[in-house]
């Protein structure tokens, strides 16, 4: 690594206290590890899976049993229990049944509920790791762009020193001096510029690694990234997944509601003794719901849940819209800029970098034209990184959808 190089991979940490040459790369394996390690909110939503895959064991359980106590048949003049021979002490359990197969339809109303916490839990995942892998990707173009600056800025402070022992010489203008000062002014500003943008991203990527990692230096080139096949799946999707499973819930709750036309029952069995000497009794009782008045109670909770599972399907078919639209689109856009950066690459930055090197075998007859050619160059290594940055931050996208190279 050159002396150049090491300073312009230390310029952007500022914020250290000494920039440390052999500090370990933070490659983007290593920031989506750390990130998938340290994600509070893809941890929250691990949270709400295991506590989803709990709801599905005591759901579809019957009501816990009731106990019954108390006193029957106790005169009011005296409240004594040893006065009337009708009066006893009572001791029962209650049992309700829910009507018809509700308990199992509970069952996979909440094994459809986990299926979407699962879903929720793998899109944040992807999620992380999309905004993981661009912002890097962007640290890496505005780091990258200030090596570049660094360069051109070395060779116009050459230049202005050589202009500033002429114009001492009576060989230069003074114009031709403060176009040269300006030039380099520019150069700085644009630097600081690019610098303070470098800082923030970096600001961003610690929010997912940690501040200690956000301030490893770089590698030195973009990571390689498979070619995507065109063909693409959105029910595999867990956005897809997660509103299918929504879709599974409504349906379970139509079904639910169908079952509310069953009666339910609640059984109950007592024992009361007698404090005169009589005999003991016991009581079995089967009490039935009636579900009547069908009209105002159960047709209504019906068609309710049956809008509701309209409009679920609807939203899974809108999200697989969505989803393929999403992924027909970014497949252009990468198809597209790939051409964009074989056009820039083989032709356009090769012709810019020819005409620099003849306009440098004319350092002495005109340095304006030093000047544009070397900003010409610059320039146009700066947009080739950003075409280079562009079609892997498209390809981010193409994962995201795809959900490959997910740890």
């Amino acid at each position: 690594m050159s002396l150049r190089l090491a300073l312009g991979l230390c310029a952007p940490l500022v914020f250290t206290p000494a920039c440390v040459l052999a500090a370990p790369e933070l490659t983007l394996a290593e920031a989506e590890r750390l990130a998938v390690e340290q994600a509070p909110w893809y941890a929250h939503h691990r949270s709400n899976v295991a506590a989803a895959a709990e709801r599905v064991v005591s759901e579809g359980r019957l009501p816990d049993p009731q106990l019954m106590l108390g006193a029957i048949n106790v005169p009011v003049e005296s409240w004594r229990l040893d006065e009337e021979p009708m009066t006893m002490t009572m001791v029962g359990i209650r049992q309700s049944f829910p009507p018809g197969a509700t308990l199992d339809l509970k069952t996979r109303r909440a094994e459809q509920a986990l299926a979407r916490e699962e879903a929720r839990a793998e899109t944040e995942l992807r999620n992380v790791m999309r905004q993981v892998r661009q912002t890097w990707l962007e640290v890496f173009y505005e780091e990258r762009s200030l090596l570049l600056i660094g360069e051109v800025r070395a060779v116009l402070q050459a230049q202005m020193q050589a202009a500033e022992a002429r114009y001492r010489a009576a060989q230069e203008t003074q114009e031709s001096l403060l176009r040269t000062r300006q030039s380099l002014a520019r150069l700085d500003q644009r630097e600081q510029g690019v610098r303070a943008q470098a800082l923030r991203l970096r600001g961003q990527l610690a929010r997912w690694i940690g501040v200690e990692a956000a301030r490893s230096p770089l590698p030195q080139r973009l990571p390689e990234f498979r070619i995507m096949e065109a063909r693409f799946d959105a029910t595999r999707h867990p956005d897809y997944r997660a509103a299918e499973a929504m879709r599974g819930m409504s349906r379970a709750a139509v079904e639910i509601a169908e079952q509310e036309y069953k009666p339910g029952f609640m059984a109950e069995l007592s024992y009361g003794k007698r404090r005169t000497g009589g005999s003991d009794m016991a009581t079995a009782l089967v009490t039935m719901d009636l579900p009547l008045f069908r009209s105002k109670r159960q047709d209504r909770r019906l068609a309710e849940q049956q809008a509701m599972e309209a409009g679920a399907r609807y939203e899974a078919e809108d999200k697989r819209r969505e989803l393929e639209a999403a992924f027909a689109a970014a497949h252009a856009e990468h198809a597209a800029i790939a051409e964009r950066i074989h056009i820039y690459a083989d032709r356009l930055l090769p012709d810019i970098q020819r005409e620099a090197r003849l306009t440098t075998a004319g350092f002495g007859r005109n340095q304006t034209e030093l000047r544009e050619a070397r900003m010409k160059e610059l320039d146009a290594e700066i947009e080739l990184t950003r075409l280079r940055v562009d079609l892997a931050r498209v390809h981010v996208e193409l994962l995201y959808l795809a959900g490959e190279y997910l740890p």
